[in-house]
């Protein structure tokens, strides 16, 4: 029995290797030399909640950025640091901050404060980023030259992920991991489909004429993955959207510590799920069997754990050469991201589906009133 799970193990690993060639091969990136025919206005729209440690650096690029013909907008969303007294002492007209207010009856905070964003900007374009991103001077100029080539309604901007902390080493990589292994994105950028749509915090720049064609977030009230949410919306009323790696020009610190990076994710995990136990316990099952598995089956010498694990070291050691991390944790630390994540999604299922509790920067939803995002 066990051999039989080692080679189902193999054989999920064969088809992670194919994905992963297809996307490094085939996604394309941002091109830092790109120069867009027109400069209309674009609208960088930043939500900040508590985000004293970095919103001075954040802004200061995105006023920085090579491109002329940009404004700022910065909800304050009710912090309780010196996040507005910070963003007050950045002396520049095309910075506006907005005092952001109580969120109404139905929306969650952030997607409220992006909608808030939205209203006071007063760009053509509009480009959707988290207030931890740190953009390079070229990459508005580079997004609005791509939006431009390729037609799209929307682009999102796919980013580098700065890690410090080993905590940072161990669960970071999660995210470029499964994305590059298990997300079609090569294909998705050629296809229509509603599931595929691609989104990013470090940047959604979408047409106003579209944005505002979709609904807005007000469509969005209650997403919580709401930059997955707002490519799925765009695509399900026919508007095409494409996802680009930016990570020479993008970068991002998520978390600084195991416990912002668990709790940053619980807040996502179960809705990705689809909000059940059932698909729930599965992935934890096979994260257990395809990640975890191979590692104890190898010593007993079975040649598929050993060749799965030789195969997701080959990955690994691919996708982090592409993104720039290091090769050491390409190659120990696989099995501590597993256990990491797999305590992830069991307490993800606990608190927001068995305690039904939305907890994020300082507040608490109702989960059961909130959503992934564009699936109503």
């Amino acid at each position: 029995m066990l051999h039989w799970l080692a080679v189902f193990a193999f054989i999920a690993w064969l088809l992670a290797l194919v994905h992963t060639i297809l996307n490094l091969r085939l996604v394309e990136r941002l091109n830092a030399g790109a120069i867009p025919a027109s400069t209309p206005l674009v609208s960088i729209v930043v939500p900040a909640r508590n985000e004293a440690h970095i919103i001075d650096a954040s802004v200061r690029a995105f006023l920085a950025q090579q491109y002329p013909n940009i404004e700022v907008v910065v909800v304050n969303d009710r912090s309780t640091d010196a996040t507005g007294e910070l963003l007050r002492r950045i002396d520049d007209p095309r910075l506006t901050v907005v005092d952001g207010v109580d969120t109404p009856e139905g929306w969650l905070g952030k997607p409220w404060a992006l909608q808030q964003g939205a209203m006071h900007a007063k760009g053509e374009l509009l480009l959707f980023v988290d207030a931890d991103v740190i953009y390079a001077p070229a990459a508005v100029r580079a997004a609005v030259a791509d939006l431009e080539s390729s037609g799209a309604a929307m682009v999102a901007v796919l980013p580098h992920f700065e890690m410090v902390t080993f905590a940072e080493h161990v669960g970071m990589p999660m995210l470029p991991f499964f994305a590059f292994t298990m997300i079609p994105i090569w294909f998705s950028n050629r296809s229509r489909s509603v599931r595929l749509g691609l989104g990013a915090g470090s940047g959604n720049l979408i047409r106003r004429d579209g944005f505002d064609s979709i609904g807005g977030f007000e469509a969005l009230k209650d997403a919580v993955i709401d930059d997955v949410a707002l490519a799925h919306l765009a695509r399900r009323h026919g508007l095409r959207t494409r996802a680009v790696l930016a990570d020479e020009l993008l970068t991002v610190r998520m978390y600084h510590s195991a416990g912002a990076i668990v709790d940053g994710f619980t807040k996502n995990a179960f809705f990705a799920m689809g909000r059940s136990y059932v698909k729930g316990s599965l992935l934890v099952v096979l994260t257990f069997i395809v990640h975890l598995l191979p590692y104890p089956l190898a010593l007993t010498g079975d040649w598929a754990a050993i060749a799965s694990i030789a195969i997701l070291t080959a990955i690994r050691v691919m996708i982090f050469r592409s993104a720039r991390y290091p090769l050491w944790n390409a190659l120990l630390l696989h099995p501590l991201m597993a256990v990491m994540w797999i305590y992830i999604f069991l307490r993800a299922m606990w608190i927001t589906g068995v305690r039904r509790e939305l907890r994020w920067r300082g507040r608490t939803y109702d989960a059961s009133r909130a959503r992934f995002g564009a699936e109503r």
